[in-house]
C-alpha cells in the first residue's frame, strides 16, 4: 500500500482458518500468522495482514485450520512404545514381560529411541509440548532427543517419592524391586534430582524444561512435600504430583497423613496457582471449597476417570471447576491403553453424563491456554497472540469432516483433532514437521530405530 511501511517477516501463514486459542480473539477466516525471529509478530485478517507484512517465505494454508500448537500435559513417554500391548498398567509380575519390568529396563539408548519415536507421535496429532509425569530414568537421553526432534518437553525427577508404603500394599505391581533400586525412597535423591533438571531453565530458549514432580498418591512425606513446594517457589517453576486418583489411594492418603487430596496439600502450602494436580477425581466438599478459593490447576484424565471406573459413580467435579475459574488442562496419561488425543472428546462425554456439561469447544482450550497454564508457560505458550513464542499448527483439509462451520470457537478442534491430519508444524518459529513429515531428522529411521530397541528389550526381559 502506497507511503505505508511493510513491516518483514521470516514466515507469513496465510489463507488459513485461524482459531487463535485467545478467547477475546479467537477466531479469523480467512486469516494469518507472521513469525520473526521465533515470536509471533502478528495475527489477524488475511488482507490486513498481506497489507501489512512481507516475509521470506510464505505458506498458504490452503483453507485448514491454523491454530497454536497443543499441550498434553500428562503423558508417560515409555508407555507410548508399548501402545496396543497385550498387558495393562495394571498387570502384575505374572510373567516376567510387564508395563513395570518393561519400564525398569531402559537404558539411555532405548530412552533416546523411544523419545524420538514419541516426538514423532505427538506432532502427527497437533502437539507441540508434552508433559513427562517424572517417570523417565534417563533424563539427558530423553531431551537430547526431543531437542534434536524440535519439539518442546516437560521433564522432572524419575518417580519422586519417600514412601512406598501405601503402593506396596494397593498396587504392588507398580513399585516392582527394579524400580526401587533405580529409584529409591528417598527425600534427598528427589530433591537433588528436580534440582539437576530445573538447572535446564538457565537457558531462556531450551526446549525441554525442567520442574518440580513428586509421584503423589500418598507416596511422599509431609517434609518431602514441603520440600519442594518451596524448591518449585524458588525456583519459579511449577510443582506437579498425581492426586486423589482412585479411593483407595484417597483413604489411605487420611489414614496415614490424617487428610487428603486438596486439603492436605492447602495445610502443605501447596494449594496455589503455582501447582498442578493430576486425576483429582475423587474429591468431597471441603476439596472443592479449597480449589475454588485457592485456584490450583488441575490436569484432568477423563479416560483415566472411565477406566477406572472413579467417574461413575464419583461425581465429574471438572466442568464446574472450570466454569468457576480454575484452570483445567488434558492429559492422557498413559498411551498404553489409550490413543492421543483422545482426552478431549472423552471430556465432553463424561461431563454431560456424569456432570455439568462442557461447552463444545471448551476442550480446545484445556489443550492450549489453560495447558500452558498449567505447565507455567502461559505468558510464553498456548495461544497465537502476538509476543508469544510461534509454536503453530497447520493442518489438511482432506475432507469435509477436517473443515469448521459456522464455528468462531474451536469446536471441530476439541471433537476432531486427534483424527485431523497434520500438515505443517511450527516450534518456536522454526518448521519441524511438513507435509506430515518430520523435517530435523530422518522420521523412517527413528521408527526403525525405536521398534528395534523394543524388540531386544521384550526378548532380553523375556529370557
Amino acid at each position: 500500500m502506497e507511503g505505508t511501511q511493510m513491516k518483514t517477516a521470516d514466515i507469513l501463514i496465510v489463507n488459513g482458518d485461524v482459531f487463535t486459542g485467545d478467547r477475546r480473539k479467537p477466531h479469523y477466516r480467512p486469516g494469518a500468522v507472521a513469525i520473526k525471529d521465533s515470536i509471533i509478530v502478528g495475527v489477524g485478517h488475511e488482507s490486513e495482514m498481506l497489507s501489512s507484512y512481507q516475509a521470506s517465505r510464505k505458506i498458504d494454508a490452503g483453507g485448514a485450520l491454523v491454530h497454536p500448537g497443543l499441550i498434553e500435559t500428562h503423558l508417560h513417554m515409555t508407555g507410548m512404545a508399548y501402545h496396543g500391548a497385550p498387558f495393562s498398567p495394571q498387570t502384575g509380575a505374572k510373567t516376567k514381560l510387564n508395563y513395570t519390568s518393561l519400564k525398569a529396563a531402559t537404558n539411555p539408548t532405548i530412552t533416546a529411541a523411544y523419545s524420538a519415536a514419541a516426538a514423532c507421535s505427538v506432532l502427527q496429532r497437533g502437539f507441540t509440548l508434552f508433559f513427562e509425569p517424572g517417570t523417565v530414568f534417563e533424563t539427558d537421553a530423553f531431551a537430547e532427543s526431543m531437542t534434536k526432534c524440535g519439539v518442546r518437553a516437560m521433564v522432572s525427577a524419575p518417580n519422586g517419592w519417600d514412601d512406598l508404603s501405601t503402593y506396596e500394599e494397593y498396587w504392588p505391581h507398580m513399585v516392582s524391586e527394579e524400580v526401587k533400586k533405580r529409584a529409591p525412597a528417598d527425600a534427598r535423591r528427589v530433591i537433588d534430582q528436580c534440582k539437576r533438571e530445573i538447572a535446564r531453565n538457565k537457558d531462556e530458549n531450551a526446549l525441554v524444561r525442567g520442574y518440580v514432580c513428586l509421584y503423589g498418591e500418598g507416596t511422599a512425606t509431609d517434609d518431602l512435600t514441603r520440600e519442594a513446594v518451596k524448591l518449585a517457589t524458588e525456583s519459579n517453576v511449577v510443582f506437579w504430583q498425581h492426586q486423589s486418583f482412585v479411593p483407595e489411594f484417597v483413604r489411605e492418603e487420611k489414614k496415614k497423613r490424617g487428610d487428603s487430596g486438596a486439603v492436605r496439600m492447602h495445610r502443605l502450602g501447596a494449594l496455589n496457582p503455582n501447582t498442578t494436580l493430576a486425576h483429582m477425581n475423587v474429591l468431597d466438599e471441603e476439596d472443592i471449597e479449597l480449589i475454588l478459593l485457592n485456584k490450583p490447576g488441575l490436569s484432568w484424565c477423563p479416560n483415566n476417570a472411565l477406566g477406572y471406573r472413579v467417574t461413575p459413580p464419583h461425581k465429574c467435579w471438572f466442568p464446574y471447576l472450570y466454569k468457576n475459574g480454575v484452570s483445567v488442562s488434558l492429559g492422557v496419561d498413559t498411551t498404553l491403553i489409550h490413543p492421543i488425543g483422545i482426552a478431549g472428546l472423552l471430556g465432553l462425554y463424561l461431563s454431560a453424563s456424569f456432570g455439568e456439561r462442557l461447552n463444545d469447544a471448551d476442550p480446545f482450550y484445556m489443550q492450549t491456554i489453560d495447558a500452558a497454564n498449567n505447565v507455567g508457560l502461559g505468558d510464553k505458550l498456548g495461544s497465537l497472540t502476538v509476543g508469544k513464542r510461534a509454536d503453530v499448527v497447520i493442518r489438511e483439509a482432506r475432507d469435509i469432516t477436517h473443515l469448521s462451520w459456522r464455528d468462531d470457537t474451536g469446536i471441530l478442534l476439541s471433537l476432531s483433532s486427534s483424527m485431523i491430519p497434520v500438515d505443517t508444524v511450527i516450534i518456536d518459529g522454526r518448521i519441524v514437521m511438513e507435509k506430515g513429515r518430520l523435517t530435523t531428522m530422518d522420521q523412517d529411521a527413528i521408527l526403525a530405530e525405536a521398534i528395534r530397541q523394543r524388540d531386544l528389550l521384550a526378548n532380553r526381559l523375556s529370557t
